[in-house]
């Protein structure tokens, strides 16, 4: 009888240490899925706020289009160009003639850009990214004409050079303005004026608060 006892005993014991056993490895196995749970949980909280992050340029429309009028007039793409004018002069007295020469160095700087008044231009979101709609460069300035030293390269008896010279400098702002105005629908000048904006609205929006992503920004004209 105790033989049995003893045996029944071992038997219970033994199941218990088992029982204990497997509820050790049950309460640690459940640790660890709880802890791959939190991570992926971390894990997906980490990859909404990083889609977020890629979709967040869309927040900020509305304040680029405003800094963008606000700036306008530092959008401007600046182009200078030099110019050579020689200019032939004549002067007759008693019917006889006398000519003369003179050279007129000189630069202009032309300023371009894009009328951005709130209601004259659009930024929209596009799925292929952004779009500036807006009107053809114009000249946003006038131009800045920068007379270098004028050269009287032939005299002649009657002509006056040096009151042709003050002439033609009084000329050259309203000549620069009529270049100007044509150069605007110049091909490399749109080009400049698009890569200037385009710059502007990209950085602004790159530097807002949780902005992990600047699409493609197009310019499309009206």
């Amino acid at each position: 009888m105790k033989t049995i006892i003893s045996i029944v005993i071992a038997v219970l014991l033994g199941a218990a240490g088992a029982y204990m056993l497997l509820d050790k490895k049950s309460q640690s196995r459940v640790i660890e899925l709880e802890a791959e749970m939190k991570s992926l949980g971390d894990e997906s909280k980490s990859l909404r706020d990083q889609l977020f992050g890629y979709t967040r340029y869309t927040d900020y429309l509305a304040p680029g289009k405003k800094v963008m009028t606000e700036q306008a007039k530092f959008l401007a793409a600046k182009v200078v160009r030099n110019y050579q004018l020689v200019e032939n002069l004549q002067a007759g007295w008693l019917g006889l003639k006398s000519n003369a020469s003179v050279v007129i160095p000189y630069s202009v700087e032309y300023s371009f850009g894009y009328d951005l008044k709130a209601s004259d231009f659009e930024l929209n979101a596009t799925p292929n990214g952004l779009e500036i709609k807006l009107g053809k460069p114009v000249l946003v300035a006038a131009p800045a004409v920068t007379p270098g030293k004028p050269v009287i390269a032939t005299t002649g008896l009657w002509t006056q050079e040096k009151d042709a010279i003050i002439s033609i400098l009084q000329k050259l702002p309203a000549q620069a303005q009529v270049t100007g105005s044509s150069m605007a629908t110049e091909e490399p000048i749109g080009a400049l004026c698009e890569k200037k904006l385009v710059g502007f609205l990209r950085d602004f929006i790159g530097k807002q608060p949780g902005v992990k992503h600047v699409p493609n920004i197009t310019v499309v004209y009206k």
